[in-house]
């Protein structure tokens, strides 16, 4: 039995957020001929949901609607600003319906598209509070940040996830180490010196790698827990930093203006790499593809993994969260970044969705299904280009629906 095959639809969002059990093919294409919008695309990766850490639980949940509008491909992030306020923010939670459908298929998006609460700006520090709200935040705090720790305390063991791609991250922050063959390739850098010994160098030593050095460290975005370790990487390897062109001046014009007492030094100098261009080390290369929205420069990056001598494509996605708050200009970015990268995947034909983030893209329970595969079973990473799509889809209709509800409250308010 396939990977694909070894469950039917175990969750889906219903009614802004109820959950129904779909216990077999039959009770799906019921639902699919009362008109609920499910296609058959949606269920080949649905046996992993119930195994990832899913953000989607807790997501206050926009009504489902049964016939969601479809959109034709020349149009799409493109509105008219004739449309009235309430009419744009219906239309709003019509495309957050629209990405929450492909939830079960990627739960760690689920919370781009809650369109009901405010979006968090990290670099504006928080009010204080009155006594009593200050005594709930401060509680409420100490429960956020024993979450982290949790979280950080339940690290991924360092494994190998295809022939030539690794995990040598921690439990909250991936870092990815390609073998090409003459040296390794190192996609982020995690938080700090401390963690990039702990995790990247003494991971490569467990995976038997010890004795090939880290050439080069791709640096997806502009964030310390993607860049922290990497001055100590470079003074241990002499490593050749890249990131693209537009994230080094951002970065010199200060980022996003948060940081973290946890973060390593930023990045100074290095390589600046620009939409498409290819990088070749041994016998790999890599595609850098520029996917603004999470940051201004954020670098997404395709190359191929192998299975049991068999190659497959990846794209690893540089940056997902909306952590800067209501802007709306840098959220359509977003948008055109994932409709982007939705033609890359079907014109590349990739068929592996990798994140930076394990719980974004469910890293940790396809490698649980990895750990279990028997040996006619599918790669659990290995979905297919529909479903590494599908991700991108949902990115698109999320962000699509955050700004355009931005745009709709703005204009409330003239």
């Amino acid at each position: 039995m396939g990977w694909g095959e070894l469950g039917i639809l175990e969750r889906m969002k219903i009614d802004g957020g109820r959950a129904l059990a779909l216990a077999s093919v039959t009770t799906l294409l019921k639902l699919m001929c009362m008109g609920l919008v499910v296609s058959p695309m949606h269920i080949a990766f649905a046996n992993t949901a119930s195994s990832y850490t899913s953000t989607s639980e807790t997501v206050s949940g926009n009504s489902f609607q049964a016939n969601l509008k479809s959109e034709k491909p020349d149009s799409r992030g493109v509105f008219s600003d004739e449309i009235a306020p309430s009419e744009k923010l219906t239309e709003a939670r019509t495309f957050a319906d629209t990405g929450l459908s492909f939830s079960h298929m990627y739960p760690g998006f689920a919370d781009l598209c809650d369109i009901d609460s405010p979006l968090r700006n990290m670099s504006i520090k928080r009010e204080p509070r009155s006594n009593k709200s200050s005594r709930n935040s401060k509680r409420q705090v100490n429960q956020d940040t024993a979450k982290h720790k949790r979280s950080a305390r339940q690290p991924i063991a360092p494994q190998r996830v295809f022939d030539n791609l690794y995990y040598v991250g921690a439990g909250n922050v991936a870092s990815w180490a390609i073998d090409t063959g003459d040296s390794i390739v190192l996609i982020d850098a995690l938080n700090n010196a401390a963690q990039a010994s702990k995790y990247i160098v003494d991971g490569l030593a467990t995976l038997g790698l010890a004795d090939k050095p880290i050439s080069h460290l791709i640096i997806t975005h502009g964030h310390g827990d993607h860049y922290g370790g990497q001055k100590w990487l470079s003074t241990r390897y002499n490593v050749e930093v890249i990131m693209s062109d537009r994230e080094w001046k951002w970065l010199q014009d200060g980022g996003d203006g948060f940081s973290s007492p946890s973060w390593g030094a930023a990045p100074e100098e290095g390589t600046a790499v620009s939409n498409g261009k290819i990088l070749e080390v041994g016998h790999m290369r890599f595609q850098f593809f520029d996917t603004p929205g999470h940051t201004p420069g954020t670098l997404s990056v395709v190359f191929s993994v192998v299975d049991n001598g068999a190659a497959h494509k990846a794209v690893l996605w540089g940056g997902t969260g909306l952590n800067y708050g209501p802007d709306a200009n840098r959220i359509k970015a977003y948008t055109q970044s994932a409709i982007k990268m939705q033609q890359v995947v079907k014109d590349q034909q990739i068929d592996v969705f990798l994140s930076n983030h394990p719980k974004r893209d469910g890293t940790l329970g396809k490698m649980k299904a990895l750990h279990h595969r028997e040996p006619n079973q599918t790669h659990p990473f290995v979905v297919g280009s529909d479903i590494t799509a599908a991700g991108f889809e949902m990115l698109e209709n999320c962000t699509k629906a955050q700004w355009m509800k931005i745009e709709a409250l703005a204009e409330e308010t003239k």
